[in-house]
């Protein structure tokens, strides 16, 4: 392997893809470091809040990855509870963003309180957790829905895929601060569609699948997140036995895609009654909701565009 990419192998904020040699089963490993700090930290969350969008941003990196076309990859959840949604994207090719909803005095009081419920209950609530894929005009928007249930939002996604999909998946997410800074992991590993209509076949790849589950129940939420422990050595701590094929891993970077150029074109479709009244003082000013960016745009300079 060339030392440049085994050295990039080894960084944080990568999704490593692999496969096991001799199984058809094939998976992600994401870990997040300084990316998922600045993200998390930017709006200056509540632990819990900053947990739910970390594990929102991990599922978004890892099924994310799976594109082989330039586009957007959206995990959103929409519920009745006091964390009323999560916005997490990447933008190929490892572009993420994210930012949460909450009601402060409805947060405090579920923090207080037990309660009756999982986890996802009790903070989201009732509602749902979509994932939507948008590869521009181009190609046609796809979009999956699945109710929140289940002790965590990777719970959710296997509802989805064991539902909707038919994929046997498995998905373990970690979300925490190390040393004071927030870090991220994920693990996910689904069994590749068995064509084969020999019964033996059938059963070596059932035994397969059972097996590399078996192996990824093992992985802690410690490791997930170990900043030491790097990508490659927790793969082969976990399948060596069997054989693992580690694939070109793919950078992740806490890049936002607003920009002026963008707020100037949306501005363009609203009338000029419409934009008068969004201005004050002849200036209109958009503030992103993701990084916090605010951008300022004169209705003088709307006129100059056309």
């Amino acid at each position: 392997m060339p030392e440049e990419l085994d050295q990039k192998i080894l960084t944080d904020n990568v999704i490593q893809p692999f496969q096991m040699a001799k199984a058809g089963v094939r998976g992600r490993l994401v870990r997040l470091g300084d990316a998922i700090d600045s993200i998390l930290n930017r709006h200056a969350y509540p632990d819990i809040v900053a947990s739910f969008l970390g594990e929102g941003l991990v599922l978004a990196a890892m099924l994310g990855g799976a594109l082989k076309f330039e586009g957007i990859f959206t995990v959103q959840t929409k519920g009745d509870g006091p964390i009323t949604m999560i916005a997490a994207d990447m933008t190929t090719p490892g572009n993420l963003r994210g930012y949460a909803g909450f009601d402060e005095d409805r947060l405090a009081t579920a923090e207080q309180s037990k309660g009756s419920g999982d986890r996802v209950e009790r903070f989201l609530g009732k509602g749902y957790v979509a994932f939507t894929i948008d590869a521009g005009v181009e190609r046609n928007r796809y979009q999956g829905i699945v109710d929140l249930e289940g002790e965590s939002l990777a719970k959710c996604m296997e509802n989805y895929f064991d539902k909707s999909e038919q994929l046997d998946t498995l998905l373990r997410i970690a979300v925490d601060k190390v040393d004071g800074k927030w870090r991220a992991g994920g693990l996910m590993i689904q069994r590749l569609p068995d064509e084969s209509s020999l019964e033996i076949v059938k059963d070596e790849e059932e035994e397969n699948w059972r097996n590399a589950q078996a192996l990824a129940a093992t992985v802690t939420a410690g490791e997930l997140i170990n900043p030491i422990l790097k990508s490659s050595e927790l793969l082969y701590n976990l399948y060596h036995e069997d054989g693992v094929w580690l694939y070109d891993p793919q950078e992740l970077l806490d890049q936002c895609s607003c920009s002026a150029d963008r707020v100037l074109t949306t501005l363009k479709s609203f009338g000029e009654a419409d934009l008068s009244d969004m201005a004050d003082e002849g200036v209109i000013t958009a503030d992103c909701q993701f990084c916090n960016n605010k951008y300022e745009i004169s209705l003088e300079e709307l006129k100059s565009q056309g």
